[in-house]
């Protein structure tokens, strides 16, 4: 194989246009090119609280590059809910919910190949029947050599539409990644996520979790993949339902894996 050969098979992973996500927590400053889009879909296990617990989140997103700064994307968003049953012990009852329609948008302020630190500003916008949700992103990410290091700080707040039922939630999240890239295609790292929770009812924070595990992620000129496991360590805070509790369970999982895909146009 002649050298020229080599260099052009190595260099292919990268060929890309440079925005796959190397996470599926932590987002990165990079954005579409203008007119390219993408079709992702996603899948979250969440399992394990209290009682029996399991539930998968799905959401399939159209994401497509506006202008070389902007982009814009729309989600449909599902899940399925296995629990025990507190009206039969030892029986289960699983359920399946449609959770409405989530728009974003993205849009890269500094590039972290030109500019020293790469930024990003986040907004993206949930409607369902029964609730209304904003979630806002401030995103910071560096390239050093191989090495990819991101920062989001999250704020999101849940309002309740259903009549007499006005509940409100805010979390606000920090989230970090770091991953190495051991070739151009395939990268691996750790994800650490500490979601914050307020409710109406809470006098301070309701909870402080902390969740922490790998991430991996493989990228091609047209589709990568990336997954994350994450364990909940002992919380920063107890959960002020159950203040005897090591971890919090009541809003949270023990488990959390999710995998995210996409296919390039």
């Amino acid at each position: 194989m002649s050298h020229g050969l080599a260099v052009a098979l190595l260099a292919c992973p990268v060929l890309a246009q440079a925005n796959e996500r190397r996470f599926t927590h932590t987002y990165e400053s990079a954005v579409l090119p203008a007119g390219a889009w993408e079709l992702e879909p996603w899948v979250t296990l969440r399992a394990g609280r209290s009682s029996f617990y399991s539930r998968f989140d799905y959401r399939l997103e159209y994401e497509v590059g506006v202008t070389d700064r902007l982009l814009t994307a729309f989600y449909l968003n599902w899940n399925r809910i296995t629990q025990a049953d507190p009206a039969n012990q030892g029986q289960s009852v699983t359920e399946q919910n449609f959770k409405g329609l989530s728009w974003e948008l993205k849009y890269k302020v500094l590039d972290p190949s030109a500019d020293p630190l790469g930024l990003a500003l986040y907004q993206e916008y949930t409607v369902n029947s029964d609730e209304f949700e904003w979630e806002s992103k401030l995103i910071l990410d560096k390239r050093i050599g191989d090495n990819l290091i991101a920062y989001n700080a999250v704020a999101e707040a849940e309002w309740g539409l259903s009549p007499g039922e006005r509940e409100y939630a805010v979390t606000l999240e920090n989230v970090l990644g770091a991953t190495h890239l051991f070739t151009p295609a395939f990268a691996a790292g750790l994800e650490l996520k500490n979601p914050n929770l307020k409710t109406r009812t809470s006098t301070g924070l309701a909870s402080s979790a902390l969740f922490f595990g790998p991430v991996a992620s493989y990228a091609r000129k047209n589709w990568w993949l990336a997954l994350t496991v994450l364990r909940q360590l002992p919380a920063l805070q107890r959960s002020e339902g159950r203040p005897d509790d090591s971890l919090v369970l009541d809003t949270r999982e023990k488990l959390n894996v999710r995998l995210i895909g996409a296919l390039r146009f």
